[in-house]
């Protein structure tokens, strides 16, 4: 004789294990975007360097790209902990910075050690400069805040500002792209509840 299921258990553990299913297959989809987004990443560091910003181009599209970027600076220096191209501990000096057209980016002036007070260019000082583009919405945030134009991207210059030392720009490798790991976490949840339950039902039979 078919035993019938209970009705309430079956439908939540049912929404359950289809709703870690989906949240698998999304980051299955995450796992194959941020894959592809790190091999424009790749290809921009190995294109030639532009001459200034092309206007109308998404911030993604431009990162990692070497440029060669005239501005003005437009805020005083906000430090953020890094390290020099030998390995010290120190902060990097970022500053916020008007192109042209009006448009704004943030410039890594460059690396001073833990204990040094260097004079750092201020509001109005000219940057005419080559450098590497690096997307960074959180830290735009910080320096640019809602300032209209406020563009995601930081400028780390190749050389740094009298008084400080180049800093090491971000790397492709640092970026973490974990969503497969994350997929197969929520399959494996899914299973575990889908499993657990089924040994809950058998149980029950055996009980009546």
């Amino acid at each position: 004789m078919i035993r019938r299921l209970p009705l309430l258990p079956t439908i939540l553990v049912a929404l359950g294990v289809a709703a870690m299913v989906a949240l698998g297959i999304w980051q299955l989809r995450r796992a194959e975007w941020k894959e592809a987004l790190l091999a424009s990443y790749q290809a921009a560091q190995r294109a030639p360097a532009l001459r200034g910003m092309p206007v109308g181009v998404p911030a993604d599209a431009l990162a990692f790209r070497r440029a060669h970027i005239l501005c003005r600076i437009t805020t005083p220096a906000v430090q953020l902990g890094g390290v020099d191209g030998r390995g010290r501990t120190g902060f990097r000096n970022i500053v916020g910075c008007a192109l042209i057209d009006g448009r704004l980016i943030m410039a890594d002036l460059g690396w001073s050690a833990i204990d040094a007070r260097p004079v750092l260019p201020g509001p109005g000082q000219r940057i005419d400069a080559t450098g590497r583009l690096i997307p960074d919405g959180v830290l735009a945030r910080r320096v640019l805040r809602d300032a209209a134009g406020a563009t995601p991207l930081l400028l780390v210059l190749e050389a740094a500002a009298p008084g400080l030392e180049s800093s090491v720009p971000p790397s492709i490798d640092t970026i973490p792209n974990n969503h497969r790991g994350y997929a197969v976490q929520w399959f494996l949840f899914a299973a575990v509840g889908l499993t657990i339950y089924l040994l809950a039902l058998r149980q029950r039979n055996r009980r009546t």
